[in-house]
């Protein structure tokens, strides 16, 4: 039989076309993903994308920076002018004044990174060095909280050295809200005649910064670490160092009994020269009269994370006790 001409081919017409067409979208959806793409094919994001920058894991930041402290690395002291940039740059921060920290910081080779840190989920910024000396300089970081006034400090003076207190300042600054984490830049042995432990040594960075907070009324709590076997029977002892012991001390001493740990108590008790009286941060604030507290953990409360997790959380009720300064 034959066919018209013109017969069925609407049909066929619209069946090719719809193939054309899919073929069309194919290829664009390809080109979209190639153009997606960097060099070797690695997709990125940007802010306004979907995902957007993904939150830091702050434990993990902090593990990959001091992986490398030990005795004997290099480390420079710091001048007067260096120590007094990073401090203006931190004070700078805290005035709410993030703009004006960066100029300040640059020239001494440091840094304002924001970002939302994992763990809190809150608003974090960095001031880290970002010179190309920084691992010969090992002059330390701060943290501080953006998503409220900031109002304590904690404070790491011998990451690695005393083991994991490093990971007992972030699980603390994660647990109370308005804190900053001032954490030192090298192990207290790798500067020649103590002069990277900024513990006892006031021409530090860590010391000129910690100055700065205890200037503005912050309260601060400085953890350590010592070996069990130097004071038997005991696992924590808390202190004010050379200032009055008031509600803080208390308060944390209670705590951390509460959490089944043998605490000294250095306002009542002998504790093995543990007392931090020759601590140079301690010494600060008690000539201004502000709370600041000297913890020492054995090394279980320290390297445990079960252990640690109960220390910062009686540690983030000191940390909350304390109100908001006046602004200076």
């Amino acid at each position: 039989m034959e066919t018209l001409p013109g017969k069925n081919a609407g049909p066929r017409r619209t069946a090719v076309l719809s193939v054309v067409a899919l073929l069309v979208l194919a290829a664009l959806a390809v080109g979209l993903t190639v153009a997606a793409r960097g060099p070797a094919g690695r997709a990125h994001t940007t802010a306004s994308g979907p995902t957007g920058p993904q939150p830091v894991d702050l434990a993990a930041r902090v593990d990959a920076y001091t992986a490398g402290f030990a005795p004997g690395t290099p480390y420079t002291v710091p001048d007067a002018a260096q120590r007094r940039a990073v401090a203006d740059g931190v004070a700078a921060v805290l005035d709410g004044r993030p703009e004006q920290a960066g100029p300040v910081l640059a020239p001494v080779g440091y840094r304002l990174t924001e970002f939302t840190e994992a763990g809190s989920g809150r608003r974090v910024a960095e001031i880290a060095d970002a010179s190309a000396s920084a691992d010969g300089r090992g002059w330390g970081r701060v943290y501080l909280d953006l998503s409220v006034q900031d109002h304590w400090s904690v404070q790491v003076p011998h990451p690695v050295s005393d083991s994991r207190t490093e990971a007992l300042g972030v699980d603390l600054f994660r647990a109370a809200p308005g804190g900053v984490l001032v954490l030192a830049g090298a192990h207290r042995r790798a500067g020649a005649d103590g002069s990277s432990d900024p513990a006892h040594r006031s021409d530090t960075v860590f010391a000129a910064v910690i100055e700065a907070l205890t200037a503005r009324g912050l309260p601060g709590i400085q953890v350590h670490g010592f070996d069990e076997g130097s004071l038997p029977g005991q696992d924590a002892v808390v202190s004010s160092g050379v200032g009055q012991p008031g509600p803080a001390a208390e308060l944390t001493a209670a705590g951390l009994g509460q959490a089944g740990f043998a605490v000294c108590r250095a306002w009542r008790e002998k504790c093995g020269q543990l007392e931090g009286t020759t601590n140079v941060e301690g010494r600060f604030a008690a000539g201004l009269g502000v709370p600041w507290l000297h913890v020492e953990l054995g090394n279980a409360l320290r390297t445990e994370p079960a252990r640690r997790g109960a220390v910062a959380a009686v540690l983030a009720a000191t940390a909350a006790s304390w109100r908001s300064p006046a602004t200076p």
